[in-house]
């Protein structure tokens, strides 16, 4: 559907229809569940499978089919990831339970993206909350516990192992890099290419422009010739800046509080619709503050033979209990 997308190759998509009748005759039921036999236990082949009917949903206006695929991510999507977006790299009985794979959960963001397009718009909360918790976190940024391997035959693959692998995505916990129970640590780069990949689509999907004004759809930094949006997990508050008419959506995170939102800056109307806070006629080229606090909260994830306790700020992971794993990507949780 990428490729189709791209290219406009009619081919491509005549094999997108015939693979799609396929898959929704054996493997994804209209009930959404999940079926392990039939979806097969390498859970990238799901999530991929997933991501790629929603592309061909979305590019071919079939909204039956995107029924279909979010049917399935609101229920059988749930037996191979957690609340933080990781997802199990099989569902094997005797799979390690920790061993993740970050490409799939890249797979849930670019499906939801999707959904959100379509009116879904709670969908972006789930994008938001995976990128920060765990896509962004697990990426490969200090390599200094990456040794190379002796190389008598100056093999190129066992060369400048750790610079090569800077920035890499792989296999991590949600913890961090080194599932317990697993005897080695991988970055494959099919795996960084499906990350970065969903990345894109993550950082196209920030701030929309169309008919109806400008909506802000993530919470991350962004400059365009028409807007700029300060981050409230980089600023001190969430800041606002149009340079074009019309008005502005703002996506409000679920957990903001109506009452504690307040506009210093400005007097406009604004009222809230979906999900959004609309501004009708925002004031051209100065900053709207909106104010509102990065709530504190907790999660538990509950893993196969684990739970993991996590204390959030926003969307953003503050601690994480990593039951005396290595490599960790946050504070160790205590009580």
């Amino acid at each position: 559907m990428k490729y189709y997308s791209v290219t406009g190759y009619e081919a491509a998509l005549h094999l997108a229809l015939v693979v799609k009748e396929k898959v929704i005759a054996g493997c994804f039921q209209e009930d959404g569940s999940y079926d392990r036999d039939a979806q097969g236990r390498h859970t990238h082949s799901t999530t991929c499978v997933m991501s790629s009917l929603a592309q061909l949903a979305d590019l071919t206006d079939d909204m039956a089919l995107l029924g279909r695929v979010r049917a399935f991510y609101d229920r059988g999507l749930w037996k191979i990831r957690d609340q933080l977006g990781w997802v199990i790299e099989s569902s094997a009985d005797d799979a390690s339970p920790d061993r993740g794979e970050v490409n799939n959960s890249g797979d849930i963001v670019e499906t939801a993206l999707i959904l959100a397009k379509h009116g879904y718009t709670d969908y972006f909360q789930d994008v938001e909350r995976i990128v920060r918790g765990h896509i962004l976190p697990s990426q490969l940024r200090d390599n200094t516990f990456i040794t190379d391997p002796p190389n008598p035959d100056a093999e190129d693959g066992k060369y400048d192992i750790a610079n090569r692998h800077l920035g890499a995505f792989g296999f991590p916990a949600p913890y961090g890099h080194a599932p317990i129970g697993c005897e080695s640590i991988s970055f494959n780069m099919d795996i960084v290419g499906g990350a970065v990949a969903s990345l894109c689509e993550v950082a196209r999907a920030r701030v929309a422009n169309s008919l109806v004004g400008t909506r802000v759809n993530l919470l991350f930094d962004y400059e365009s010739p028409d807007v700029t949006v300060y981050s409230p997990y980089t600023h001190r508050q969430l800041g606002i800046a149009v340079r074009q008419s019309g008005p502005l959506w703002i996506r409000i995170p679920p957990w903001a509080s109506a009452d504690e939102i307040t506009l210093p800056d400005i007097h406009a109307k604004h009222i809230r619709s979906n999900g959004y806070l609309i501004i009708h006629d925002p004031p051209l080229n100065q900053t709207i503050t909106v104010d509102f606090p990065l709530t504190n909260s907790e999660l538990t994830l509950s893993h196969r033979t684990r739970d993991i306790g996590v204390r959030m700020r926003g969307d953003s992971v503050t601690s994480m209990e990593n039951h005396g794993a290595n490599l960790a990507f946050f504070d160790g949780l205590t009580t």
